[in-house]
């Protein structure tokens, strides 16, 4: 096993050859369960992923959330920050492993700034997410500027959560009737 980063190179070019010879083994689906827990608090639970059809059984998570909260937990807009820092990251190192350029921090800094009136109603000219995500990104390496600078972009651009954010995305909702 070669380890760049971290990374696991063979099973990293396994997976992307994979995926290469057949779209289907590309195929993931994610699931996610959210409770609401009263007040402005809920539980989301995360399980089972399928990957090329194939179900996998993992251990389940769960993650508290809270909007105004008691503050003992992050809320939805802090873990999509969150998820959003986690996918950079990951994409960061896994693409940096594949062109071997050798990285020992990736530390990313956001900012989200949110006007709360959109959530709460109040205005109908503004939107009740975030209108902006700022992002720095402190990457430690000896690779060159312009190395980092492609790394940057291949990141960016193969980023599934940054795909989501920047580009719409179809969200079905079916409303379940109560039994």
């Amino acid at each position: 096993m070669t380890l760049k980063n971290g990374i696991d190179i063979e099973a990293f070019e396994r997976l992307t050859g994979a995926a290469d010879d057949d779209p289907a083994n590309a195929a993931f689906r994610f699931f996610a369960e959210t409770e609401w827990t009263g007040e402005t608090t809920c539980e989301t639970t995360v399980s089972n992923i399928e990957k090329g059809g194939t179900l996998v059984e993992s251990p389940e998570f769960t993650m508290e959330g809270a909007l105004f909260g008691h503050r003992d937990a992050p809320n939805a807009l802090e873990q999509l920050l969150s998820s959003l820092g986690t996918c950079l990251t990951i994409t960061y190192a896994a693409h940096g492993a594949k062109r071997d350029i050798e990285i020992s921090e990736i530390r990313l800094e956001f900012e989200g700034r949110v006007d709360m009136r959109g959530l709460l109603g109040l205005a109908d000219d503004v939107r009740p997410g975030f209108d902006r995500i700022e992002c720095t990104a402190h990457i430690e390496s000896p690779a060159s500027t312009a190395e980092l600078e492609a790394l940057q972009e291949v990141a960016h651009s193969t980023s599934p959560i940054l795909d989501n954010l920047e580009n719409e995305v179809t969200v079905d909702i079916q409303h379940a009737t109560a039994e």
